[in-house]
């Protein structure tokens, strides 16, 4: 699992995610996220672009619940958008799209960052 720092600006930041959501890593890096976008990410509105990842396991959607749950804690939003059909149905198959925020695409995923800003 790679991520990508597309663009950061105000607060909102746009991140792509490359090949498999595995969390193998998670050792040697504990907080990708922030690794990538900063330790104040989670105070923002973050769009994760999922369109190159066709595979997510258990540590993947246990990556995905922990920082969802960080975001929540610090005031900003966590938005997936643009998932494989593959992921899309393991996180429906698993019932997260309850939980998490899930979009079509960018487009999709902007729109619920204005509608929760207003």
């Amino acid at each position: 699992m790679e991520l990508e720092l597309v663009s950061a600006g105000g607060d909102l930041v746009r991140i792509r995610l490359i090949g498999r959501v595995v969390r193998t890593d998670s050792v040697s890096d504990p907080d990708p996220l922030a690794r990538v976008a900063g330790q104040d990410v989670y105070k923002n509105s973050v769009l994760l672009d999922l369109s190159e990842s066709d595979y997510i396991d258990s540590s993947g959607l246990s990556w995905l619940l922990v920082c969802h749950k960080r975001f929540c804690e610090a005031g900003g939003q966590l938005l997936l958008h643009s998932l494989a059909p593959s992921v899309k149905e393991t996180i429906r198959m698993m019932r997260l799209d309850l939980v998490l925020n899930v979009a079509d695409d960018e487009s999709a995923a902007l729109e619920l960052v204005r509608k929760a800003a207003s």
